[in-house]
Formats: structure tokens, C-alpha cells, sequence
């Protein structure tokens, strides 16, 4: 599972792995930062840097996704149509 989000403060990464712990068959592993950058393979332009977001990473296997989709929303995440 990955997600870019507005707020840096928007998610409790912590809910979310517990959640995606529940049903994982697999080690569930994340990664969160506040920073994203953007990289151009055109010679001569210069990387976007994106500061004050939340990307984040999950991995694992068998996750609830109703469950998660429950927690995600209940955190202010709407998904886009």
C-alpha cells in the first residue's frame, strides 16, 4: 500500500500498521517521510522537492482492506475520484 498525502500530521502510521498487521501473512513493514522529491530525466532541469506531505509504504500480504479503507477515512482520507 502506498499513499501521498497532504499533511505530514494526517496519518497515524502506527494505527495503520497495526491494522495491516491483523490479517498480514506476511512481516508487515513501513516507511513514512515528509518529503518527496521529483526527479526529471530531461539534462538541465532540476529536481522538484516537496517538503510538509506524507508519503507512505506498507508492505505485507493479505491485508483487510475494508478494515484499512475504515482507518484511512476515519483519518480525514478521501480518495480521489
Amino acid at each position: 500500500m502506498v499513499g501521498l498525502l497532504g499533511k505530514p500530521t494526517m496519518l497515524n502510521i502506527p494505527s495503520i500498521e497495526a491494522t495491516c498487521k491483523e490479517k498480514s501473512t506476511k512481516e508487515v513493514k513501513s516507511r513514512s517521510t515528509d518529503t518527496v522529491k521529483f526527479d526529471f530525466k530531461e539534462k538541465g532541469k532540476k529536481p522538484v522537492v516537496t517538503k510538509g506531505v506524507c508519503q507512505f509504504s506498507i508492505t505485507g500480504q493479505d491485508f483487510n482492506v475494508a478494515k484499512i479503507a475504515e482507518v484511512l477515512k476515519s483519518a480525514g482520507v478521501s480518495e480521489l475520484n
